[in-house]
């Protein structure tokens, strides 16, 4: 399996290149946004792992480039940041980004996620609705379901830490767990 390493810091490529070969997988990284695109055209990576920040080109302008293209339907794109934002968060989602991590990195995390995303993709399944197909309350429940599970995996389970990450309380929390029949 291919994974594609897009970060604008030489020892994050490094180090996520070293332990994701020592994983099995053929690791390829680009530094620079602007590069991404044609990146993907000749390696053809199977998963793109991409910072949010990077010089010239934005990471979430690589993330709507992909997605415009169709390649977030076919290749799982999981954003690393530093500095991310609920509304940063929410806006890769609706991208079809698979997941969403913080730095500083969690190998042990990272690793779950990719397996995730090995999982689905061998699967065959998609990670995400494409919501455009879907009348407005109908797209809006089915982005909020996905968000929710997202976030769960995010913080493994922890409801509480969940909740505080989403802005909502945690009784309305567990309302939406029973709208979408969520299980915890």
């Amino acid at each position: 399996m291919k994974i594609l390493v897009v970060d604008d810091e030489k020892t994050i490529r490094e180090t996520l290149k070293e332990i994701l070969e020592d994983e099995g997988y053929q690791v390829f990284t680009e530094e620079m946004g602007s590069r991404v695109l044609q990146k993907v055209r000749e390696v053809k990576p199977d998963l793109i792992i991409l910072d949010l920040f990077l010089p010239g080109t934005s990471g979430m302008d690589v993330l709507e480039k992909l997605n415009r293209e169709g390649l977030t339907d076919k290749i799982p794109v999981i954003i690393v940041s530093g500095h991310g934002t609920v509304e940063t968060a929410v806006r890769a989602m609706k991208l079809k980004a698979f997941d969403f991590i913080e730095k500083p990195i969690k190998y042990e995390k990272l690793l779950s996620v990719i397996n995730e995303a090995v999982k689905r993709k061998t699967k065959g399944t998609e990670n995400r609705c494409d919501y455009s197909n879907l009348p407005l309350r109908q797209a809006k429940e089915a982005f909020e379901k996905d968000y929710i599970i997202t976030v769960l995996r995010k913080f493994n389970g922890d409801l509480k830490k969940s909740a505080n990450f989403m802005e909502i309380d945690i009784s309305n929390l567990y309302r939406k767990l029973n709208k979408y029949g969520i299980n915890q």
